[in-house]
């Protein structure tokens, strides 16, 4: 009866020894599944962070370049008021000079009310040049802004 009890507890425990030898490559075997999935999730995810940087950068360059082209528009337009400005100060200036040096002849009161009153109109007309270049140039730069932006956004 011991060697048939000694049979059984050898039986038993290679059985148990099998179990465990099982279940150690059962735990392998899934460590090396999930090891697997962890790696293609993280492939597929990079891949897809990847696409999703490659779809956005056009966008960014896209908004890059027209930033680059407004404010260069922008500067050139603030060129040419400012040149515009100028011409109409040295016009103004060279006008003073004249209606001064006019105004100091002797006096005849009916030319000097005359040339006060030309140096006034010529004056509101070239500020009415002047306003009217500076809308102009302000609705061109806004235009290309525009068309730029437009443009841009087709291509993005």
């Amino acid at each position: 009866m011991a060697q048939i009890a000694k049979t059984e507890a050898d039986m038993a425990a290679s059985s148990a020894k099998d179990a465990g030898d099982k279940v150690a490559e059962l735990g392998k075997q899934t460590t090396a599944a999930a090891t697997e999935i962890t790696r293609d999730a993280a492939s597929q995810a990079e891949a897809f962070v990847r696409k999703g940087l490659q779809s956005v950068r056009p966008a960014v360059d896209a908004a890059a370049e027209v930033s680059q082209n407004t404010a260069r528009r922008a500067q050139e337009g603030m060129a040419e008021i400012n040149q515009t400005l100028l011409d109409v100060l040295h016009e103004q200036a060279r006008h003073n000079v004249h209606v001064l040096q006019t105004l100091a002849q002797p006096a005849n009161w009916g030319k000097a009310v005359q040339l006060q009153s030309e140096f006034l109109s010529a004056s509101l007309q070239r500020a009415a040049q002047f306003a009217r270049r500076y809308v102009e140039v302000s609705q061109a730069v806004m235009s290309s802004a525009q068309t730029t932006a437009r443009g841009q956004t087709r291509q993005a």
